[in-house]
């Protein structure tokens, strides 16, 4: 019940889709650093391949050397080789 109202108040006043909680946020910082929020949990963790649970989907990021550098409440950051990333259903 909180998330709907929380959604309509969001579009109510016309704020930025990102401030829904359920709406992930990925900024990459050249080959080497992804930094994605709004993180429900890890998934899987691999040095070719991280799975992060987020309310769009399972985000899969593939590359080489990766680790998961931090891992706080609703944020990872990823660093290592990136090669690709997608979304999962």
């Amino acid at each position: 019940m909180k998330r709907i109202w929380l959604k309509k108040v969001i579009r109510l006043l016309d704020l930025p889709a990102d401030t829904d909680v359920d709406v992930p946020r990925i900024t990459v910082l050249g080959r080497e650093k992804m930094l994605a929020e709004n993180v429900a949990g890890l998934g899987r963790c691999t040095q070719e391949e991280i799975l992060l649970q987020t309310g769009a989907g399972l985000l899969e990021i593939r590359g080489e050397n990766l680790r998961v550098k931090e891992l706080g409440e609703s944020r990872a950051m990823v660093e290592g080789r990136l090669r690709c990333w997608a979304f999962r259903e």
